[in-house]
């Protein structure tokens, strides 16, 4: 069987990575514990003395196979990233919790997955607006983009995307790489670069993170593998962040161990999880909980959440709903933090300006 199509998970934060150099490619293997019990009989004590000091020395010349890009993950740490992706938030806002499956009438959110891999790009600094002064005579949909950081982020969707957009003969813009990753392109040079089966993959990471578990389910004609909630804890965290951005006058994010309260870019993060759920159809189900007033006005606050900052610089004005009095704030201090990052949040701007035109696209 030929391997060229298969691909391993990486996955960042394992225990004993951070000990090994970046320079060393030769790790020494401590040696086996039977080695200890190996009976000798000899005569000379100082042939025995001898044996067991060559037992206990460490083996040389024996290799320890690694993906250097497990390292360049592992000591990446310029910016604070969760543990969850925006692809996979949206996807689980989506899933039902015990059938473990879409809806099968939502349209939308493949097309808005592909938006969310272009953001989590972005936010980890890997792709850039081209700087090129001439692009603000285009839409922000419609500026160039490139690759600004080669380094692997340890999620596959996000590494493959990565490298269609490295090895690409030309730079593209927004609009452009999300139809391409959707499959949505006339021309036939790169209908290759669609990516398949995203949501059963972000599926299956969210099995590997423990988020989900794995089940099969008989559809009278067909057996599918569905996907029930396994941590619902975490769906929770989740929607009192989108909870919190849509109905409380003061924003308040609840932090936890898979979003920490210094993760990178939160308040941004968060919104674009607002606007994102909003583009895939999937908001409804976090607002379920809602009275009919507040949820009426929390679909309100996404629609401002997505004008204001579908453009850069973001707009940042206060809310006529009353909400959100302090995110304008909260949002300049972020960007204030990370130095020269323009760029990358035109990039999440022109990402958001696709997802309020969606309905024209679709």
């Amino acid at each position: 069987m030929s391997s060229g199509n298969l691909q391993r998970r990486r996955v960042r934060g394992t225990s004993n990575a951070n000990n090994i150099s970046n320079n060393d490619s030769i790790s020494p293997i401590s040696p086996s514990p039977r080695n200890s019990s190996i009976i000798v009989k000899t005569d000379n004590t100082n042939d025995l003395n001898i044996l067991n000091t060559n037992l206990n020395k460490k083996p040389i010349g024996h290799k320890i196979a690694y993906d250097p890009r497990d390292l360049e993950v592992l000591n990446s740490n310029d910016k604070i990233v969760p543990t969850l992706t925006l692809m996979e938030e949206v996807l689980l806002m989506g899933l039902k919790d015990r059938e473990g499956y879409l809806s099968f009438w939502n349209d939308s959110i493949s097309y808005a997955l592909r938006g969310c891999i272009i953001l989590e790009l972005a936010f980890r600094g890997k792709i850039a607006m081209v700087n090129d002064p001439a692009r603000r005579r285009f839409e922000l949909s419609e500026r160039l983009i490139e690759v600004i950081d080669y380094k692997m982020t340890g999620e596959v969707l996000l590494d493959e995307t990565l490298k269609l957009m490295k090895n690409d003969p030309e730079n593209l813009s927004v609009n452009n790489w999300i139809d391409l990753l959707s499959g949505e392109t006339w021309n036939l040079l790169k209908i290759s670069y669609q990516l398949k089966q995203v949501r059963e993959r972000l599926a299956k990471g969210l099995v590997d993170k423990g988020i989900l578990r794995t089940e099969r389910k008989n559809f009278l004609l067909f057996d599918m593998a569905t996907h029930p909630v396994a941590d619902i804890n975490c769906k929770d965290h989740i929607k009192r962040r989108i909870i919190s951005l849509l109905v409380s006058r003061t924003v308040n994010l609840p932090s936890s161990n898979l979003f920490p309260a210094n993760t990178t870019y939160k308040f941004l993060r968060s919104i674009s999880l607002v606007c994102g759920s909003y583009a895939a159809n999937v908001l409804e189900n976090v607002l379920v909980t809602l009275g009919y007033d507040q949820r009426d006005k929390a679909f309100a606050r996404a629609d401002e959440l997505l004008s204001e900052y579908s453009d850069f610089p973001f707009i940042n004005n206060q809310s006529q709903l009353g909400i959100g009095s302090n995110l304008a704030q909260e949002i300049q201090n972020e960007i204030e933090s990370v130095p020269n990052n323009d760029l990358q949040m035109e990039v999440v701007a022109a990402v958001l300006s696709v997802f309020s035109r969606m309905d024209s696209i679709l």
